[in-house]
């Protein structure tokens, strides 16, 4: 229990980061040095995606969580009197199974972030009314377009 109170606050103080603090430090002269060192430990650990971090933060209290039950520092023994027999297997299964479950919800959440790329303005409309409207449709085209340019130009700068 003694390791969750500081990945607790690690966790926190990394969201707030993520979510707030950047946008707010960016705005203020004196934290530019901060960026300089700070931006390729982003790119390296979430590359400036919250989405990542947040998904990664996931992954890893799954896996604190796994470590931790089979420490036995949590304990959910205490609770089992109260549940049937016939079900008392379920239920430990269950608990037993979630930091797994978290941990799972994270990677697949990562995976989505790296594979959905277009604006949820667009997103967000159905395709029947996409394909009936000539204008929403070149949009979508162009936004394809906009970011296969964009991806070539990064993959060109970095190998220059």
């Amino acid at each position: 229990m003694t390791v969750l109170v500081p990945l607790a606050i690690f966790t926190a103080i990394l969201l707030w980061y993520a979510l707030q603090g950047r946008a707010w430090l960016k705005t203020k002269p004196w934290a530019d040095s901060f960026f300089e060192h700070i931006e390729p430990v982003e790119i390296l650990i979430f590359k400036k995606s919250e989405t990542i971090l947040f998904a990664r933060l996931k992954m890893v209290w799954g896996v604190a969580l796994t470590y931790l039950m089979q420490a036995g520092q949590i304990d959910w023994t205490p609770i089992l009197p109260f549940i049937p027999e016939k079900y008392r297997f379920y239920v430990n299964a269950a608990i037993s199974s979630i930091p797994l479950i978290i941990s799972l919800i994270g990677g697949a959440d990562e995976r989505l972030r790296n594979t959905t790329t277009k604006p949820i303005e667009l997103v967000a409309v159905p395709d029947k009314v996409v394909a009936q409207s000539t204008k929403l449709t070149e949009a979508v085209a162009m936004a394809d377009a906009t970011k296969a340019e964009a991806v070539q130009a990064v993959v060109e700068a970095k190998a220059a």
